[in-house]
């Protein structure tokens, strides 16, 4: 148990906060990916409309639509005008370990997110070309660099294919593995939660630019 002791704005007293927490348990071993089961695959976008998803914050402009069978995000800006926040989208459904797979179009300099369970971000960027980096296109944001360089230039279809299991994630993207079976320590920025171990949702980030999202494909881990 803690408190936190702020004072106020006005230079008047101070706000009192007390607050608890737990120590997270150890991440556990790497799961032998060979012997995982998968349930029924769920095709999480019907590539006709957004039934099955809401915005994070319903207070948001919604940026997100569908056109010819894809998600799309369009957080237009203003020039000269207040910046307008636009809105993330997540799944309806929440889920536990699974498999997802999912095609993406990233513009050039664009950049959004796939949060898997809500909590851990895989990094969607235009970074064809850039040296390996934690913040690049399918690195676990700030956590996990990916060991290849394997995005696509900007504007062409990618495809993601993540396993989230037992606390560790292997990403593959375009065909080849840039992060294998690594430990997940701690959520990352921007997750919605710091409980790992609920089920959750896949949220996509919307606020930071143009992405294109289709083929979202979920088999669910079976224990």
């Amino acid at each position: 148990r803690s408190t936190k002791c702020q004072p106020n704005k006005n230079g008047i007293g101070v706000s009192i906060t007390n607050f608890t927490g737990k120590k997270i348990p150890p991440v556990p071993p790497a799961p032998d990916l060979s012997k995982l089961k998968f349930g029924k695959a769920i095709k999480l976008f019907n590539g006709k409309d957004l039934t099955g998803w809401t915005l994070v914050d319903p207070k948001s402009k919604n940026g997100w639509s569908v056109e010819k069978g894809v998600l799309e995000n369009n957080p237009v800006q203003k020039e000269g005008q207040p910046h307008i926040h636009y809105g993330n989208l997540r799944t309806v459904q929440k889920f536990e370990d699974f498999n997802l797979k999912i095609d993406v179009n990233v513009p050039k300099g664009s950049n959004s997110g796939i949060y898997l369970r809500g909590i851990y971000e895989v990094q969607v960027l235009d970074s064809y070309g850039h040296s390996l980096d934690s913040h690049n296109m399918g690195a676990i944001y700030s956590r996990i660099t990916p060991t290849v360089a394997a995005e696509k230039p900007a504007g062409e279809w990618q495809h993601l294919d993540i396993t989230l299991c037992d606390r560790h994630v292997t990403v593959i993207l375009n065909g080849k593995k840039i992060i294998d079976n690594k430990p997940l320590l701690g959520v990352t920025g921007g997750a919605l939660t710091a409980d790992e171990f609920s089920p959750g949702s896949i949220y996509l980030q919307g606020d930071h630019g143009k992405v294109f999202y289709r083929n979202i494909v979920l088999k669910p881990i079976i224990k």
